[in-house]
């Protein structure tokens, strides 16, 4: 990867209308916040609503579930496979040092009927192909969610950050109706133009339909 071309990445071009043809990752700064050795920002296990941690990273609110947008696969003109691998990467070992190794939460899916499962199906529904969970504290469980193919435009990495009882056998509670935690990276696009004034074009179209989706 060219660095000098990671640091012109700003959030005009992550988060700009054309992100979701051209695929995006989150700009040097945002990966940053997410990767430092200190945890997760507080302001993001306190989130309540769809906003900004900081101006390069957005939050998506589901409910209970937080989910943080990570990388959109797009085209792939505007990040690369390799891109978004090196950066689920990093997250993994962000992840390791913050709650140790990471679990494979499908293997978890088997003759269940409590909330893990709850949230599977979940993940299920929203495209999941790939998921890696960690017991952040007794209350916090994370998930670093992949969805679609590797190259494919309809791939995305997200960390959801959940109660722990849906990452958690020693946490699980019983079965819960409910969770979404479908998304799509126009709605980040509509989210950033919410704050900056920019025209989001057809974007905002996308994101609307993705949300009477959700809806029906």
């Amino acid at each position: 990867m060219n660095l000098d071309l990671d640091l012109s990445r700003d959030e005009a071009s992550a988060f700009g209308p054309s992100s979701v043809s051209r695929g995006a990752i989150l700009p040097y700064e945002g990966r940053a916040f997410l990767t430092r050795g200190d945890g997760l920002p507080a302001t993001a296990v306190g989130a309540e609503h769809d906003g900004w941690l900081s101006p390069c990273n957005p939050v998506l609110v589901r409910g209970q579930a937080k989910i943080l947008p990570l990388a959109w696969g797009g085209d792939g003109s505007g990040a690369s496979t390799a891109e978004i691998a090196a950066f689920a990467s990093k997250m993994q070992s962000a992840g390791m040092h913050w709650a140790g190794n990471w679990r494979v939460l499908d293997e978890l899916k088997e003759f269940r009927g409590d909330s893990i499962r709850s949230y599977l199906t979940a993940l299920t529904a929203a495209g999941a192909t790939r998921v890696n969970s960690w017991t952040y504290t007794d209350a916090v469980g994370l998930a670093l969610v992949w969805t679609g193919d590797a190259g494919a435009e309809d791939a995305s990495l997200a960390l959801h950050i959940v109660p722990s009882s849906w990452v958690s056998e020693r946490h699980a509670r019983k079965s819960m109706r409910g969770i979404d935690v479908r998304w799509s990276w126009s709605e980040v696009v509509e989210l950033y133009a919410s704050t900056t004034g920019a025209d989001v074009g057809a974007a905002g179209s996308l994101a609307e339909a993705d949300e009477q989706e959700r809806d029906s």
